[in-house]
């Protein structure tokens, strides 16, 4: 189904009002299991390529538990891509979907209900939304299909913080690189955006992370600070009974500087480097050969 360019609303015959739109998903919810437990119910999945948009970790999370999410960020260079699904979605899903990221609150989504607003509106208003340099923010983009090849026009959610400086370097847990890993896989994205998924550096949690939590409390604000120093980015040193909440990070297999360079604008080298200095020397690390 090929969308107009300007819009990435589907709709009927003429003079109804459209029911439908498409969501890029590149984050968690390319795991089938989570998007069922979020009730997101897609009538269609397509997979697609988002040229000019970067993957990154960059919405914060708690060090030694989820440090971070996934986002999107423009990249300079339009030679670099994201690589996901298209989700079309009616107006629950698209309400389900705003509320779990938090772009819209339920006291907007029944006020919403109560008046039957469009789906236009609802994505309008969405969109518009100033959200600040710790969440979301909705945009259309354009994406490119798998199937046909066709630029298509899908609403993603993306970084809320566009300006410079660029965002922190940060990683995902274990268990959030999984939904990638496993969506990227079973919906058949190329072979090369998986490899470099899989290169990824992720952190494990140890069994007694929730004991680190007091441990780290002062130190959130720095965590959650735009443009902070590397050092500053650090996360904080567990001492005493908290040490043994340390848990590991891993590092995937290298990929080749060609598959790299297709989806990340900054050196695997100075990634690795920013990653090691933020979750602390004593931190054991497993390399995947």
């Amino acid at each position: 189904m090929s969308l107009p360019p300007s819009r990435a609303l589907v709709g009927g015959v003429a003079g109804q009002r459209v029911s439908r739109a498409w969501n890029f998903a590149y984050g968690s919810n390319l795991d089938e299991l989570t998007r069922r437990r979020r009730q997101l119910r897609p009538s269609q999945i397509q997979p697609a390529v988002a040229h000019g948009w970067e993957l990154r970790f960059s919405l914060p999370g708690i060090p030694f538990l989820e440090p971070a999410f996934a986002s999107l960020r423009p990249s300079r260079s339009n030679s670099i891509s994201t690589h996901g699904v298209c989700l079309e979605l009616g107006m629950e899903g698209w309400f389900r979907l705003l509320t779990s990221e938090g772009v819209l609150g339920a006291a907007e989504v029944n006020e919403l209900r109560m008046r039957q607003a469009s789906l236009e509106e609802v994505l309008d208003r969405a969109a518009k939304k100033d959200q600040d340099v710790r969440g979301y923010r909705l945009l259309p983009i354009e994406v490119l299909t798998y199937s046909t090849s066709q630029r298509e026009t899908a609403y993603a959610l993306v970084d809320g913080n566009f300006e410079p400086p660029a965002p922190q370097i940060k990683l995902p847990s274990l268990r959030y690189w999984r939904l990638l890993r496993n969506g990227a896989r079973r919906h058949g994205l190329t072979r090369e955006y998986r490899d470099y998924l899989a290169s990824l550096p992720r952190y494990v949690p140890s069994l007694l992370a929730p004991a680190a939590l007091p441990a780290i409390a002062g130190d959130a604000m720095k965590w959650w600070t735009p443009g902070a120093s590397l050092e500053q980015e650090a996360w904080p040193q567990l001492k005493g009974p908290a040490s043994l909440a340390q848990g590991r990070l891993e590092i995937g297999p290298d990929p080749s500087n060609a598959v790299w360079n297709k989806f990340c604008s900054m050196p695997r080298d100075d990634v690795l480097k920013r990653v090691l200095t933020l979750v602390g020397e004593e931190c054991p690390t497993l390399y995947w050969a």
